[in-house]
């Protein structure tokens, strides 16, 4: 969680991220150098060279993205729903300005248009300027970049979309109203017909209590939501959580191999690693709704295959 009196980043040092658990559990990060800051209308915008790390992009203190595995966030937020989908044609992405997930929807070849909004076009900017790795989609005819709320936006917008994916920060600041259930119940009214979204749910390690109220709402929403996970080592704990929440298809059914193909070579997702996100230690299960953590019990049972899916 940030903190007014932080101290900022600095060359040739070691940058403390503010800890989670009460003080107990926090990030070191070596900094070779600052190659970016500005204070935004919303929030502190850091861009630092971390040696291995690669580029590292800080939000008012909060890590956000790191050249060396950010693949296993944005691999992992993007397509896990869309291929649990049947033919994502329309995807709206709340968040996402420094347009990794962005990158990672267009690789789909059934994907015709992409609404991305965030709240802050400094970030799209910074990103544009220091991680264009992650920033290469800003310009492809498909997509649509719009300045706002996302909550705004998605009661305003009056389009209806396959998939939504909310790829946001840590809920505080600028974003912690997508992480409430008015928020959620928008989302789920601009679905298509057998639509899904796809969501930050955080570490089972950090928020307990946010994943607990986040999934007792999800469950009430939508026919099926689930809880998985990837490796994302430069972020507390080392491991980062989705909520996938769908309106028809089942979640855990395995992905085509064909249409993984299509996406050319990725660098964190592959089809076994994709079932496999869904299987919970038991911390984890104990957090979720009755009905959900029985679902994911044993996400490789059988009878997965006799349930509905699009």
């Amino acid at each position: 969680m940030s903190q007014p009196d932080q101290p900022a980043p600095q060359d040739h040092s070691i940058f403390l991220e503010p800890p989670d658990l009460d003080g107990a559990l926090g990030v070191a990060l070596g900094v070779k150098r600052v190659l970016f800051h500005k204070r935004s209308q919303f929030q502190d915008i850091h861009v630092v060279e971390a040696g291995r790390l690669g580029r590292v992009l800080l939000l008012d203190g909060i890590i956000q993205t790191c050249e060396s595995d950010e693949a296993g966030y944005h691999e992992m937020l993007a397509h896990v729903p869309l291929l649990t989908h049947v033919f994502p044609a329309k995807v709206l992405i709340i968040g996402g300005g420094d347009g990794g997930t962005l990158r990672e929807v267009l690789k789909h070849p059934s994907v015709l248009q992409v609404d991305l909004c965030e709240i802050d076009q400094e970030v799209i900017e910074t990103a544009k300027r220091f991680l264009p790795g992650l920033a290469t989609g800003f310009d492809d005819p498909r997509v649509s970049v719009h300045i706002g709320d996302g909550q705004e936006f998605l009661a305003e917008c009056g389009v209806s979309y396959d998939v939504v994916l909310i790829d946001s920060s840590d809920p505080e600041g600028p974003a912690l109203s997508l992480f409430s259930e008015d928020f959620y119940r928008s989302v789920k009214e601009a679905l298509l017909p057998g639509g899904l979204a796809a969501a930050l749910a955080e570490s089972y390690h950090l928020y307990q209590d946010l994943i607990s109220e986040t999934f007792a709402v999800l469950d009430d929403l939508f026919d099926f939501t689930a809880y998985y996970m990837a490796q994302v080592p430069s972020y507390n704990s080392g491991i980062i959580g989705f909520a996938l929440c769908t309106t028809g298809a089942f979640p855990l059914s395995p992905p085509d191999p064909g249409r993984v193909a299509e996406l050319g070579q990725l660098r964190y997702y592959t089809t076994a690693v994709h079932r496999a996100a869904f299987a919970l230690p038991r911390p984890a299960l104990a957090l979720l709704p009755p009905k959900v953590a029985a679902l994911q019990e044993n996400p490789f049972a059988s009878k997965r295959a006799e349930m509905p899916s699009l």
